[in-house]
């Protein structure tokens, strides 16, 4: 199948190719990119081949100039940073438009034309979404990055389930428990983080240690998990679910160096799964370390503000706990 092409344009060289040539994407790179050199570099596409720019700095001006009118079927421009803006800026209504901004930039659309969208970062200087830049901040390249993503599968493709690479990593790592399997759908340096314990694992041999030995052997059978909500983006899943388990063995991502206490446990859990080129990068998952140390006798909730398994079952059922109960002075109807 033929991969949509994606020009990124750059006042110098690029770090960042690979990724996108990951993500399913035909990479054309102009560095020192005018205006002419942009132009230039659409004549050997196809006119029915749609196709997106990326560029930064003084190219994104350019690649803006370019979004003024319809030409060879190009669909999407993304702006990192802009030095300034097109005179009389507007965009052709076949083209969706993506700016990236520091939130201090001294410049502004005003009001957006029609198909163009502004994203501004706090606290970051041009050149925060190159890995080679002074300035690169992870985080503002990272939401950059997935709304990037985001605009080019909406235009050009290619469309990706993510549910599909999500239920396989999950069925080799509850269902068969084969580290290896699991490990596969999993880029080369994968990162997992439980929040509340820190366990989980930075790079393949750090987090295959961990699955194999702390992980997948000592998850109990009892463990279940029910869904109660997912939400799929371009680039990751947030599921919101409940886990259920009898604490009848060591489980270190949840409960580290605790011995096994026979107590039933119920906690609302929610995990972030980020995908890269069809294969997860990262994961944090996140729950309330408390509702779970009470729910197994190592936390007294007398006079704390803590539940144990009404947090759960009230994700469950609106109706099955009665809210505010925690409030000292909470009257109903005041």
């Amino acid at each position: 199948m033929e991969r949509p092409i994606v020009i990124i344009a750059t006042d110098i060289s690029y770090h960042n190719i690979i990724p996108w040539e990951k993500e399913g994407y035909d990479i054309r790179h102009i560095s020192q990119a005018s205006q002419r050199r942009l132009e230039d570099a659409t004549d050997d596409i196809e006119p029915h081949s749609k196709y997106a720019i990326i560029a930064f700095g003084n190219a994104a001006t350019h690649a803006l100039s370019l979004a003024a009118s319809s030409i060879h079927s190009l669909a999407a421009v993304i702006a990192y940073y802009p030095t300034s803006l097109p005179p009389g800026f507007r965009v052709h209504p076949s083209i969706n438009v993506v700016i990236h901004l520091p939130l201090s930039t001294n410049f502004s659309p005003g009001s957006s034309p029609p198909h163009v969208a502004i994203r501004t970062y706090p606290d970051v200087r041009p050149g925060f979404a190159e890995t080679n830049c002074p300035t690169y901040d992870r985080i503002s390249a990272g939401l950059a990055y997935s709304r990037t993503l985001d605009l080019l599968r909406r235009t050009i493709g290619p469309r990706i389930d993510l549910e599909d690479i999500w239920t396989e990593h999950m069925l080799y790592e509850f269902v068969e428990k084969d580290v290896d399997k699991t490990m596969a759908t999993m880029i080369d340096e994968p990162y997992v983080n439980h929040i509340p314990t820190c366990t989980g694992g930075v790079g393949y041999k750090n987090l295959y240690n961990f699955y194999k030995h702390h992980f997948i052997p000592q998850n109990p059978p009892s463990l279940k998990m029910k869904l109660v909500s997912r939400t799929v983006g371009a680039d990751r899943i947030v599921d919101e679910m409940v886990l259920t388990f009898t604490h009848d063995r060591k489980i270190d991502w949840i409960l580290p160096g605790i011995e096994p206490t026979g107590r039933r446990v119920e906690v609302a859990l929610v995990s972030i799964v980020c995908v890269r080129g069809r294969k997860l990068y990262q994961e944090h998952i996140y729950w309330d370390q408390a509702t779970v140390l009470v729910q197994i006798g190592l936390l007294d909730p007398k006079g704390l503000p803590v539940v144990g398994a009404e947090g759960a079952r009230k994700v469950l059922d609106k109706e099955s706990v009665r809210s505010n109960r925690l409030i000292p002075d909470w009257k109903e109807n005041k």
